[in-house]
């Protein structure tokens, strides 16, 4: 280490309490147009660690019971099978921090098991930018996260460089929509849902990001007897463009529904459920757009329940006019066909008889 030569060796390592930033020098990188500090793994080192510490200080998180291996060599720390306490639960690492030429890069692979969500996704940037709505959010989340991309001169990672999925279960969770516009928003403009009471237990959601942009894959939600489907994208600059379809009961939907499902048969009264119901969440999460058909969906669905109720109707006289041709004495067929022989004749003789008599008349 004083010759300014490799140090190399496997090293048990024993902590109460270690520093991240101990084992990081700074070098002045001077060029025609600035000089920068920047936090470098010292390249001197070619280390296996097997570490235990009770307190790791990263940045301004502290963790807590961290074990596992780390391998430091050429500019880069591996990190293998790491395990540490952190918000309420516990993360396990897999992957690598380099520090290698002019601009330094991670690859990560991370578990999250039972972590507070309010806490882990308000502290980490890379989180809160991913899922901003989880501020709103109180309760545990399990999820795998696997995250790469470039590192600022402070080590922590450039948001708009990373890229990577993030599948996340929710754990005994509800919502605050105090916490955020757009649940706010969303409570105000739907009246037959009340967003603090949206059942979030066991749903789980897909998110993939690349150059500052995520994606989230359609997931099921349920309010009640309403079946709610949420998907669609937001930006690291807080922009959003969210599809939400409703499965809405009928019996939401105003007495003008109701009324006219009354009308209906009792078979086809049943067969009225619900309907669907789309909308649409766009802006900023902090000023959000709430736009929806639930007018026009309303308007068609009484329309088609109008038309069914006349089907109905004209279905009934056909089968009443088929009682009266074939006859309503079921008993008897021959004094049936007898009756309907006799309707007929005065039916035609009737005729006839008008038609002789305006003969006579002229």
């Amino acid at each position: 280490m004083f010759k300014d030569q490799k140090l190399k060796g496997s090293f048990n390592l024993n902590s109460t309490k270690f520093k991240v930033d101990d084992f990081l020098t700074k070098s002045d990188e001077t060029t025609t147009t600035s000089t920068s500090n920047k936090l470098k793994i010292p390249a001197f080192l070619d280390i296996t660690l097997n570490a235990n510490a009770n307190t790791v200080i990263y940045d301004d998180i502290n963790l807590e019971k961290v074990s596992g291996k780390i391998l430091i060599k050429d500019e880069t720390v591996s990190l293998k099978n790491l395990k540490t306490s952190v918000f309420g639960g516990n993360i396990g690492f897999d992957g690598e921090v380099s520090t290698k030429g002019t601009t330094s890069k991670f690859n990560m692979d991370l578990n999250l098991n039972e972590l507070n969500i309010a806490d882990s996704f308000s502290k980490l940037e890379m989180l809160k930018a991913i899922a901003p709505i989880a501020k709103s959010v109180e309760g545990k989340i399990n999820s795998k996260i696997k995250v790469s991309g470039n590192l600022g001169e402070d080590m922590t990672p450039q948001l708009k460089s990373i890229s990577g999925d993030l599948l996340g279960q929710l754990l005994n969770t509800k919502l605050k929509a105090s916490n955020s516009k757009v649940l706010s928003l969303l409570g105000s403009k739907v009246d037959f849902l009340d967003v603090n009471k949206l059942n979030l237990n066991d749903v789980s959601a897909l998110f993939t990001f690349n150059n500052g942009e995520v994606s989230v894959k359609p997931f099921n939600l349920k309010y009640k007897d309403v079946a709610i489907n949420v998907g669609g994208s937001h930006g690291f600059d807080n922009s959003m463009n969210y599809n939400i379809t409703f499965d809405v009961p009928v019996k939401y939907l105003g007495t003008s529904v109701t009324n006219a499902i009354a009308k209906l048969t009792p078979k086809d009264a049943a067969e009225v459920k619900s309907i669907p119901v789309n909308a649409t969440l766009t802006g900023s999460f902090s000023s959000p757009n709430f736009s929806s058909n639930i007018k026009s969906a309303t308007e068609n669905l009484v329309k088609s329940l109008v038309e069914k109720q006349k089907q109905s109707l004209i279905n009934q006289g056909k089968d009443k006019l088929k009682d009266l041709l074939s006859g309503s004495d079921k008993k008897d067929s021959t004094a049936t066909t007898d009756k309907t022989k006799d309707k007929i004749k005065n039916v035609l003789g009737g005729l006839f008889n008008k038609k002789k008599d305006t003969t006579k008349n002229n």
